[in-house]
C-alpha cells in the first residue's frame, strides 16, 4: 500500500500537474461563477507559479546544490569488487517487449556508465536492480531488459547479477544488500546524481558504505546565468527537486 500512496503522491505533486490543477480551477471559475476577485486572484496565482517554474536560473541553482552534495568516488575503477547500478533507465517496458528492443530513457548514463567501468575492470560483478516503478506493470521488467541490453554489449552472462523485485530506492537498498555482502569487496554505486544523495545514505544506513559513481548531471560547474527562462526545463528540473526532497524527508522521517 505504501507503494501505491508513494507513487499516486509523486505524480500528483509534479509541477506541470500542480499547473494543470491551477488552470482547470482557473477555467471553472472564469466560465460558471461570478466570483471576480477570486478568479483575478486565481490568474494572478498560475502566471506566478508560471514564471517560478520557468525561470529556470532557480532550479539549477538548487539542482546543482542537490548533485554535488555527495562527491564522487576517487576509488580506481580498475580494483572495485562490483558495481550496483539503480534501475531507472527504462520506462517503455511493453513496448520494450513488443519491440523486442531495448527502449532507454534519459537516465541511460547508468548503464553506459557501468559498461565503461567494464571495459577496464573485465572481472567486475554487475548488480542491476530493478523490477518495474509502474503502479500495474506490463511488459518486461527493468531487469529483463537491463539484461538483454549488457549481453548485446558483450558483457559475459557470469558477470551479471540481478534484482529482480523492487519498485522504489528503499526496496532497491533491501533486496540489494545481502548480494553484496555475499560478495565481500569493494562495491561502486551507479546513479544519476540527483538521486545520489537518497540513495547513497539509504545504503549507508543499512551499514553498507559504497563508493558513489554519479551520472546523469543536469547542471555543469560554470558560474549560473541568472537571466534565463525556460518553462519546459524548469518543469523538468522541478519535478527532480521535488521527487528528492520528499523522498529524503521521508526517508528521515520514517527511519528508512
Amino acid at each position: 500500500m505504501e507503494f501505491y500512496i508513494a507513487t499516486v503522491a509523486n505524480y500528483l505533486l509534479e509541477p506541470i500537474y500542480i499547473l494543470s490543477f491551477c488552470l482547470i480551477i482557473l477555467i471553472f471559475f472564469l466560465l460558471f461563477t461570478n466570483y471576480k476577485k477570486l478568479t483575478i486572484f486565481l490568474a494572478k496565482s498560475l502566471l506566478i507559479l508560471f514564471l517560478f517554474f520557468g525561470y529556470t536560473p532557480l532550479s539549477n541553482f538548487l539542482l546543482n546544490k542537490i548533485e554535488d552534495f555527495i562527491k564522487p568516488s576517487k576509488y580506481p575503477v580498475q580494483q572495485l569488487t562490483g558495481v550496483i547500478v539503480l534501475g531507472g533507465s527504462f520506462d517503455l517496458l511493453l513496448e520494450s517487449k513488443e519491440r523486442n528492443e531495448v527502449l532507454l530513457n534519459s537516465s541511460a548514463e547508468r548503464l553506459t556508465k557501468v559498461l565503461e567501468i567494464y571495459r577496464k575492470n573485465p572481472r567486475l560483478l554487475i548488480l542491476f536492480t530493478g523490477f518495474s516503478n509502474q503502479l500495474k506493470p506490463k511488459g518486461w521488467s527493468e531487469s529483463d531488459i537491463a539484461k538483454k541490453f549488457f549481453l548485446e554489449q558483450g558483457v559475459r552472462l557470469e558477470n551479471l547479477i540481478f534484482e529482480n523485485k523492487s519498485r522504489n530506492t528503499f526496496e532497491n537498498i533491501i533486496y540489494s544488500m545481502d548480494i553484496i555482502r555475499a560478495n565481500k569487496g569493494t562495491w561502486g554505486l551507479v546513479t544519476s546524481a540527483s538521486h545520489m544523495p537518497r540513495s547513497y545514505f539509504g545504503f549507508k544506513r543499512q551499514g553498507l558504505i559504497l563508493e558513489p559513481i554519479s551520472v546523469d548531471y543536469r547542471t555543469g560547474t560554470s558560474s549560473i546565468f541568472w537571466i534565463n527562462f525556460d518553462i519546459q526545463n524548469g518543469l523538468e528540473n522541478w519535478n527532480i527537486i521535488l521527487h528528492e526532497v520528499i523522498g529524503i524527508s521521508y526517508y528521515k522521517i520514517t527511519g528508512k
